[in-house]
């Protein structure tokens, strides 16, 4: 292996490690305005479901936030 590959694999592993932290931002957040807007309806059930979920699901529930009437609606799938 030489210099160049090492590079590449430092680079590939710098951009995998930022995505992940980014996904594990959106979740917190996501977390966050559940709390804030459904309060005790969000448990430790509703929190698997986002740690599980992957990032475009997230996503969508997080474009839910403001629309959606009740916890449910927001999590349909």
């Amino acid at each position: 292996m030489d210099t160049q590959d090492i590079v590449e694999n430092w680079r590939r592993e710098a951009i995998r490690e930022a995505v992940e932290q980014g996904v594990e931002r959106e979740r917190k957040l996501l977390l966050r305005l559940l709390r804030r807007r459904f309060g005790a309806e969000v448990d430790r059930e509703i929190e698997g479901r986002v740690a599980a979920a992957p990032v475009e699901q997230v996503e969508i529930w997080a474009e839910r936030v403001l629309s959606a009437g009740t916890l449910a609606e927001l999590l349909a799938d």
